[in-house]
């Protein structure tokens, strides 16, 4: 899109202004003292365990959600091109699989590893050797040809998948924890250490937020001045770059006056 011009606004100082601001971005280095204090007030933030209001808690809830919603939104993505659409896709939008996928079987491999999950609802995040020799021995059984590298490969996205979904249900039976947090109540099934957890990491991100907006604010913005106004005065000690920057029809018309003058 084509930058507006005011009828006041010249362009022959376009590309020197635009050497200066390039300039100055390159010789800006933050404040390293304001990095280490941000560092602390980071980590103080993080050290802050206790959620005091139901609000609180309800904003760490929904900031799990959101996040665990993305985080599955990806990964079922990720599935959906290792595999292809699903027999319903297809018949709903006449969708087929490229050759390339077929090639690859994920999808018979991805069909043997969700019934090992099935039935091992709480395994682990990896695949044990014997597991992978299993699940490639009765791919084989099918006449499916698997490299356990790809089985390997289908299983990560596949757990990640199953976690998040989890999560994402145990964030659900959280939004009643308040009552028990706050009280300090044991029950296993309302352990709700993740939403402090994003609780913290929440608060963390608002008040480095606001940080990093005071520093601007403060000091940052005055040292990039600072900054500018040292280059323009190198740029306005060297003929070259002068020569380089400015330049236009007009420009050249001032030059050519002032050698018949």
């Amino acid at each position: 899109m084509a930058e507006y011009r005011g009828k006041d606004q010249d362009d022959i100082f376009d590309k020197l202004k635009e050497a200066v601001k390039d300039e100055s971005i390159k010789r800006h280095k933050w404040n390293e003292r304001a990095m280490d204090s941000l560092r602390v007030i980071q980590h103080n933030a993080l050290e802050d365990r206790s959620i005091t209001d139901k609000p609180q808690w309800d904003a760490a809830i929904q900031f799990m959600e959101e996040t665990l919603q993305s985080r599955l939104k990806d990964t079922e993505s990720v599935i959906r091109d290792m595999v292809g659409p699903d027999w319903k896709q297809r018949w709903l939008n006449w969708k087929n699989r490229t050759p390339d996928q077929v090639r690859h079987i994920r999808n018979e491999t991805k069909n043997e590893l969700e019934r090992l999950l099935k039935l091992h609802d709480d395994h682990t995040a990896y695949l044990a050797n014997d597991e992978v020799t299993t699940v490639r021995k009765n791919l084989e059984g099918r006449g499916v040809e698997v490299d356990p590298v790809l089985i390997k490969d289908t299983w990560h996205q596949l757990y990640r998948r199953h976690f998040l979904q989890k999560a994402l249900s145990h964030c659900n039976l959280c939004k009643r924890g308040f009552y028990y947090y706050q009280r300090h109540f044991v029950d296993s099934e309302l352990e709700c250490n993740d939403v402090v957890l994003f609780w913290r990491i929440q608060r963390m991100l608002v008040i480095t937020a606001n940080t990093l907006r005071q520093q601007l604010t403060n000091t940052e913005v005055r040292r990039l001045e600072k900054n500018v106004k040292e280059v323009l005065d190198d740029f306005g000690e060297d003929m070259e770059k002068k020569t380089q920057l400015i330049t236009g029809r007009r420009v050249q018309l001032a030059e050519d006056l002032s050698k018949t003058c």
